[in-house]
């Protein structure tokens, strides 16, 4: 499993465009290499509607990191079996980004 997170930006046919600057996107990829990983997570975004951006991080996660944090348990254990699991951390224009 692979958890990766991608810089997005909203792309012109989303309701929200114009109004969402853009996301940081959290995604747990069940895949064996980072290099695939990466590659379903982008075309996931882009699918979503999003540009995929800047690649901000990408490594290996086991379940164990997670057993005390019960909402990232749950994304882990759904890419577990889905494949691929997705959280957009959004920013509205003009906000800040942290």
């Amino acid at each position: 499993m692979y958890f990766v997170t991608i810089e997005a930006s909203p792309k012109p046919n989303r309701p929200d465009y114009g109004e969402i600057d853009g996301a940081f996107v959290s995604c747990w990829v069940n895949e064996p290499t980072a290099q695939l990983a990466e590659q379903v997570a982008r075309a996931g975004i882009e699918a979503a509607g999003w540009d995929p951006l800047v690649l901000d991080e990408c490594r290996s996660v086991e379940r164990d990191e997670y057993v005390e944090k019960p909402d990232s348990l749950e994304l882990f254990d759904q890419a577990s079996s889905d494949g691929l699991v997705f959280t957009f951390h959004q920013w509205p224009i003009g906000g800040d980004t942290e």
